[in-house]
């Protein structure tokens, strides 16, 4: 008899429960233990209590009531603070029914799920999954709420949170188009453009946008529609990323790693998260990856080789301090790892250790 190797199995989900009484969450959560892909790793009753957990306990996915400390709509403040201060994080939002208006403040909010109460324990489970394997969970009456609500709206200027407009004028008419449900085919009909060009389009929205599906970027772009609205209407007008003057906006698009995309979309259809395993697929984008990481070193080292000579010491020092905290705060270097000094040749060149952040990317699907 072979035995099976435990080690190969995957980790259990780390879930959160939070409903409006001590009692409803303790139900859920006994519910949720039973199946042995769960670990629940805190039961709450209140909105500060939650937030305490989500800070201590770092679950994959958090189930919130949608009315908590004995306030209607509570769970949607809760929600959003938890995906502003843990978006790692992913939400599900408990509501009574299946209303329009509860549907459209969940996912407004931020929630990656809504379940209905009115559902059985089996599909809250499946709910969980799908949610944490970073995908949206919603049934189709209530996907349709979402899609006929942001098509009645104008179209929204999706930005960051400096107000930088993050997409070009064309890449914003592909996203109305996706909003209105049409295909790649009739998108490029519309626009007088290739298949080919509208998907590559899409690719490099998702990119900017931190999405990996349509119905993910139906839904970003809906609820930066709601958090504007609760800003107010005086906000002032965003200004595209493409009119900006050209340093500004190459730092402002490092900060979405566009380089790392080719590698993360690889691995995705290399390992079938999200999409079907597609070995072609994956080894174009590792080939790409490949190559534009070797001319981008190669670049980067001549220029390194050319600059070592002009800089003083303290001045090395500090470009690697930078270096260093760059890569940290945007967890893509482990604390302890080394840096080489700059101009250091490849035969002295000291290995980093990059570490994958979790992806915010899932489903590369065009």
């Amino acid at each position: 008899m072979t035995i099976p190797d435990s080690s190969s199995s995957p980790a259990p989900i780390r879930v959160l429960v939070t409903d409006s009484t001590r009692m409803g969450s303790q139900l859920l959560a006994d519910a949720m233990q039973r199946d042995s892909q769960f670990e629940i790793v805190g039961v709450c009753a209140s909105g500060e209590e939650t937030l305490t957990a989500l800070h201590s306990a770092r679950p994959d996915v958090a189930i919130i009531g949608m009315n908590l400390d004995e306030q209607p709509m509570k769970g949607l403040e809760l929600c959003r603070q938890a995906r502003a201060h843990f978006p790692e994080c992913k939400t599900v939002l408990l509501i009574e029914s299946s209303k329009k208006e509860a549907v459209l403040a969940a996912f407004g909010a931020g929630a990656r799920g809504v379940f209905c109460r009115a559902e059985s324990i089996e599909t809250l489970r499946k709910c969980i999954c799908v949610v944490h394997s970073g995908q949206v969970w919603a049934n189709h009456i209530e996907m349709r709420y979402v899609l006929e609500a942001f098509a009645d709206a104008a179209p929204t200027r999706l930005t960051d949170a400096r107000g930088t407009v993050l997409l070009s004028k064309r890449q914003q008419d592909i996203v109305r188009c996706i909003t209105e449900g049409l295909t790649n085919r009739e998108i490029a009909a519309r626009l007088k453009l290739s298949e080919h060009t509208v998907k590559n389009y899409i690719f490099r929205i998702f990119d900017r946008l931190g999405v990996s599906t349509r119905v993910e970027m139906v839904l970003y772009a809906f609820s930066q529609r709601d958090a504007q609205k609760l800003a107010g209407n005086g906000r002032q007008p965003g200004i595209s990323i493409d009119d900006l003057p050209e340093i500004e906006r190459y730092r402002r698009l490092a900060e979405f790693e566009s380089v790392l995309s080719p590698l993360r979309l690889g691995e995705m259809y290399r390992d079938g998260r999200g999409t079907p395993k597609d070995k072609v697929a994956a080894g174009t984008w590792f080939l790409l990856a490949e190559r534009i990481g070797h001319e981008l070193s190669t670049r980067a080292r001549r220029s390194l080789d050319g600059l070592v000579g002009q800089m003083e010491p303290h001045e090395n020092t500090e470009a690697q301090r930078r270096t260093a905290e760059w890569l940290s705060d945007h967890e893509l270097l482990s604390p302890d790892a080394g840096l080489p000094p700059v101009g250091a040749g490849p035969d002295g060149e000291a290995e980093t250790e990059v570490v994958r952040r979790p992806p915010l990317k899932r489903k590369a699907r065009a």
